[in-house]
């Protein structure tokens, strides 16, 4: 059973799996088995993908305006209303960061207070298609409580892996919505016990893999749908520069594809500088080629501390000319109170060090450039 999902297919081998193998939740089985993990791509056929960017967006059906664009049909989705969110402009924000003309994307306007929510509305979707029960997830916040929220309106079981030591907002946000929360020892750990899951038939909405290769190729194309918002939101044209927070890269990953699906319709020219901020340098090791994995810090960026990057993080960002930059720890508290102070938004401090980011990766933009930083979280879910 697939439901009419989108076949998936391997970006390095070209191999071709069925959606219902339980292979894929591991990515290309052949790259795993040569020792180069990478996650698979959904592959869809590109005049229907062509065919969502013909008519204006009805903004009030969020990522399912772009149905034609996804790889899950929509009579699967149980939406809460997510995507469509606001850009923003922050013309004092950017002055204090050298930035003139500095847009945000605030996607904690979303349901769940996160971008989480675009890819968890596409892999509880795909789990529905496929005649799942139960959706699972490895988490240390956001994504956990995006998944048990769709989950939740799906009528899924959910099961979420975490650690212990999470802000209270959050730990309590993981479990308002009614998802089995099970603390493992190391974040390691969580996805052995997530295995043990896989194979009794859940669904895993996340990675699922170590060394990681990013989440369910159906959830990461949620993502697809923010390049096309930031598209029609600029009047039909791409941001040159987009600098967004990075760890496993889904996010990354799925920018990428969306400007590259309007690309490849003729909409848009050349692709924005995609600019990955990061707290620990797994993906700037990543990018010069250097081993995995890298030391965690401690960091109140806790969404994004993490030891590994994945392929596809690797390949968005390099694939776009991009760059990945090392936030200090004291630069994400200055971000995030200059954020708030100039633009009246609060952010998560993951969200922040794209904030901080942002100066360096517009250096050398030409006069007129469009320089866009992703809020990806609200403030309130590691409020301090």
């Amino acid at each position: 059973m697939t439901g009419g999902l989108a076949p998936l297919g391997c970006p390095g081998c070209g191999t071709r799996l069925d959606p219902g193998d339980p292979a894929v939740h591991l990515g290309c089985p052949a790259c795993r088995a040569a020792g180069t993990p990478v996650n698979l791509v959904c592959l869809l056929d590109p005049q229907r993908v062509a065919r969502a960017f013909d008519r204006p967006p009805d903004r009030r059906a969020g990522v399912w305006a772009w149905a034609d664009a996804l790889p899950v049909p929509a009579r699967y989705g149980s939406p809460l209303g997510e995507g469509g969110t606001p850009l923003v402009a922050a013309p004092r924000l950017g002055a204090a960061l050298g930035v003139p003309g500095l847009l945000v994307k605030n996607e904690a306007a979303n349901p769940t207070w996160s971008h989480k929510d675009r890819l968890a509305a596409l892999a509880v979707a795909a789990a529905r298609a496929l005649g799942a029960d139960t959706v699972t997830a490895a988490s240390s916040g956001n994504h956990g409580v995006a998944v048990g929220a769709y989950a939740a309106r799906a009528g899924l079981r959910c099961v979420l892996f975490t650690v212990a030591g999470l802000p209270a907002p959050m730990a309590g946000l993981l479990r308002s919505y009614g998802a089995e929360v099970v603390e493992a020892e190391t974040p390691e750990h969580r996805y052995d016990l997530m295995g043990e899951g896989i194979r009794r038939g859940w669904f895993p909405a996340g990675n699922a893999a170590l060394p990681p290769v990013g989440s369910s190729p159906y959830g990461v194309d949620g993502y697809k749908t923010l390049a096309y918002e930031l598209w029609a939101d600029l009047g039909g044209r791409a941001p040159d520069l987009v600098v967004l927070p990075v760890a496993y890269g889904d996010l990354a990953a799925g920018l990428y594809r969306g400007f590259a699906d309007l690309r490849a319709a003729g909409r848009i020219g050349g692709l924005p500088r995609l600019v990955g901020a990061e707290v620990t340098g797994a993906l700037g090791r990543g990018l010069a080629g250097g081993p995995a994995p890298v030391p965690r810090r401690r960091t109140a960026a806790f969404s994004i501390n993490t030891s590994h990057t994945a392929r596809q993080a690797v390949e968005a960002i390099r694939a776009t000319g991009g760059t990945a930059l090392t936030v200090p720890e004291q630069a994400l508290a200055e971000s995030r109170r200059l954020l708030a102070c100039t633009e009246g938004l609060v952010a998560e401090a993951s969200s922040c060090a794209a904030v901080a980011a942002a100066g360096p990766a517009a250096t050398g933009l030409p006069e007129g450039a469009v320089a866009v930083v992703v809020l990806t979280s609200s403030g309130l879910k590691d409020v301090c």
